[in-house]
């Protein structure tokens, strides 16, 4: 049975984290093996603002070339971001270990 990975569980590697458009860009740092890992993330895959979007296959390759915006006063919430980050984290979680000693992630390359 895999184990989740929590947000609590990584937020001491998160360094830096930007939303751009649909991207999201985290970067992890590893202090113990001073390694930065950068992984990317659709943000729109965590929004609750659910569309109804016509299907077909012109349809589903406008999602990758369109542009997408937030609604105004509308950035997502805490919980959005947080699920946006781990996702992200768990496309490179091979590369890492957990540490009982440092009590988070450990760089294991």
């Amino acid at each position: 049975m895999r184990n989740l990975i929590t947000y609590a569980q990584i937020s001491p590697l998160v360094k830096h984290v930007e939303i751009a458009s649909d991207m999201v860009h985290c970067h992890f740092y590893c202090p113990v093996k001073s390694k930065k890992i950068v992984a990317i993330t659709r943000f729109s895959k965590f929004t609750k603002k659910v569309e109804n979007r016509p299907t077909g296959i012109m349809n589903s390759f406008k999602k990758y070339f369109t542009k997408y915006e937030v609604p105004d006063g509308e950035e997502g919430s805490a919980e959005d971001k947080e699920n946006a980050i781990v996702h992200a984290f768990s496309k490179i979680s091979e590369r890492f270990v957990w540490s009982e000693s440092h009590k988070h992630f450990v760089y294991k390359f």
